[in-house]
């Protein structure tokens, strides 16, 4: 490093936040073999789980028999809703007002949703036990195009909500509508469109992405207790978002005890 190089403490002063070009500081690490992964953990008495997924986009469960997942060498149990449900954990509840199914009750919404959770010795024996899951479908019609998904014919999703007019931010303008989110003021934002000399309507949405971290999604989770404590180490992109809704499932499991 010569003199005219400037530190890392000089860079980040000069930088002004939004639209700067930041130069990133946590890479080498990672790829050097040097960074701290969620598969580096070693707990006493760690156990592992694996989840069953479903194939279809929407189906109906016709079968889910747990039996020769459970005789999987090295399998300790096999988690559905039915197990979730009298623990009042079948669902979760979202941020944005919303529940989500934990596993799959009675039927799939989309591809690769969670049908059961295997719970092993070994990370090899939970994955076996997830693919001796013996389960069956009735496929159902699908909504691919999201812009379709309100449509009048389109299929309805969640039968959990279907006919209620009633949502987490006011009304439900479709069987497949679950939540609407505003920000700002509309009063003020329409006065100012209506003073502009020149206004520009555009649809933007946001298209599907494929984030591809290095470690993929994964957690470990231990509970002391002794002190009544719950540590959990994950791969999370929004790791406060994760506690508060983690806080709120056992703020509703304990309501319900």
């Amino acid at each position: 490093m010569n003199d005219m190089t400037p530190t890392a403490e000089q860079r980040a002063e000069k930088l002004q936040g939004m639209g700067c070009k930041r130069k990133r500081v946590e890479d080498i690490r990672f790829v050097q073999g040097k960074g701290n992964y969620v598969d580096d953990l070693r707990l006493p008495g760690m156990i592992y789980g694996d989840f069953a997924r479903s194939p279809h986009a929407h189906a109906r469960i016709t079968k889910l028999d747990t039996t020769r997942a459970k005789a999987v060498p090295g399998v300790l149990a096999v988690l559905t809703a039915a197990d979730l449900k009298p623990l009042n954990l079948h669902y979760m509840p979202t941020l944005a007002g919303d529940v989500a199914a934990v596993l799959a009750e009675e039927k799939v919404l989309y591809q690769n949703q969670e049908v059961a959770f295997v719970i092993a010795d070994s990370p090899y024996a939970a994955a076996d036990g997830a693919e001796a899951l013996d389960v069956e479908y009735e496929p159902l019609p699908v909504v691919i195009d999201p812009f379709k998904a309100m449509a009048p014919d389109a299929p309805v999703l969640r039968d959990d909500l279907k006919g209620k007019t009633e949502g987490a931010h006011g009304k439900r303008k479709h069987h497949n509508h679950i939540f609407s989110w505003q920000s700002g003021d509309k009063a003020a934002t329409d006065a100012a469109f209506a003073k502009a000399e020149v206004t520009i309507k555009e649809m933007i949405s946001y298209p599907r992405v494929h984030p591809c971290p290095l470690e993929t999604c994964q957690c470990v989770a231990s509970f002391d207790k002794i002190r009544g404590e719950l540590t959990v180490w994950g791969t999370f992109q929004a790791p406060h978002v994760i506690r508060t809704v983690a806080s709120l499932i056992n703020i509703s499991w304990l309501s319900a005890r």
